[in-house]
């Protein structure tokens, strides 16, 4: 049966004579795209938050105290505390309203286990939140609001 040369005809696509270069080319981009693909929905890791926070004395006891906005007030309470890559537990005592210029910001005072080299008034204390492990796709959710 001869068939006539139709871009649809399978037989003839068959048949087709196409350059190696282009078939390589199309090979090696199919199996980029299956990667990420893969890689965005299944690779898992841990986001950091840093905030600055200082030594403060209150009722005669040395708190944490750093400023946070509103979006993370919720979720501080379920990251992991570090303090020079050393894990810490925490309990939140209290927020309080600060305003700076024209940002709401939130003053968070926690209490914690530190080491007598960190307790002096006034000390700036670099603090890094660990986050749940996300993937990249609930990322990409969270920040289009998908």
């Amino acid at each position: 049966m001869i068939y006539p040369k139709m871009y649809n005809n399978f037989p003839y696509l068959l048949n087709k004579k196409t350059s190696k270069a282009i078939i390589i080319w199309l090979i090696i981009l199919t199996i980029a795209l299956i990667s990420s693909i893969i890689i965005i929905f299944n690779y898992k890791y841990n986001n950091y938050k840093k905030y600055f926070g200082y030594i403060k004395n209150i009722d005669n006891s040395l708190l944490l105290t750093f400023y946070v906005q509103e979006e993370e007030i919720n979720n501080i309470k379920d990251y992991q505390l570090l303090i020079d890559n050393q894990p810490f537990d925490f309990k939140m005592l209290s927020i309080n309203n600060y305003l700076n210029g024209n940002n709401l910001l939130y003053e968070v005072v926690i209490e914690t286990k530190l080491p007598d080299k960190y307790l002096i008034e006034n000390n700036i204390i670099e603090l890094v939140f660990k986050t749940k492990p996300t993937t990249l796709y609930a990322e990409i959710r969270k920040e289009f609001e998908i």
